[in-house]
């Protein structure tokens, strides 16, 4: 007598959904002018396909230059898959310098001395030359010249602009400093 002796199988389900994640390593979503490149890593799985960016070394590392929305779509080795989205804008708006002139000429004569201006446009300023006033954009030039400003914004983006101050105008009336052109 030949006895069937049934076998089981036993059907296992692996279906757990990965959960994607993004780290952003720059800090900032914002490209500007300092910053012209964010770093990201995705993980939660053991393959990663980007809709774009710049590979890094690893599948899961992509770097961004451009502004836009990229997706990531992280898979487990059961096939289940999940996507995470990291949005990158950009502000690289060059600010508009400008240099008012306070003295109303900017022509040093035996009368008016030095030619006071104050410049605009930034939130920070560099001059290469003059007298610091009393706020850094302010200036005072007592000497003939081409001054110029370095406007910069929080951003990082700058503009210059410049100030000419010709030298010294002076009639039969007064004496000029030495060293001065007429």
């Amino acid at each position: 007598m030949v006895v069937l002796i049934p076998e089981s199988i036993v059907i296992t389900q692996d279906i757990t959904v990965p959960t994607a994640a993004i780290a952003n390593l720059t800090g900032t979503n914002e490209l500007t002018c300092l910053t012209t490149a964010i770093n990201a890593v995705a993980s939660g799985g053991t393959t990663y396909a980007w809709d774009g960016g710049i590979a890094g070394t690893n599948p899961e590392d992509r770097t961004f230059s451009a502004p836009g929305t990229y997706t990531v779509t992280v898979t487990t080795p059961n096939g289940c898959t999940d996507t995470e989205t990291i949005v990158i804008t950009q502000d690289i708006t060059v600010p508009t310098a400008a240099i008012a002139n306070l003295t109303g000429t900017n022509e040093l004569t035996c009368l008016t001395t030095a030619i006071n201006v104050v410049a605009s446009g930034g939130t920070s300023y560099a001059w290469d030359g003059g007298t610091a006033g009393t706020n850094p954009e302010d200036r005072t030039f007592s000497a003939p010249g081409t001054y110029t400003v370095t406007v910069t914004t929080a951003n990082g983006c700058s503009d210059t602009e410049s100030i000419v101050v010709p030298g010294y105008h002076c009639s039969h009336s007064c004496h000029c400093k030495p060293n001065r052109h007429k």
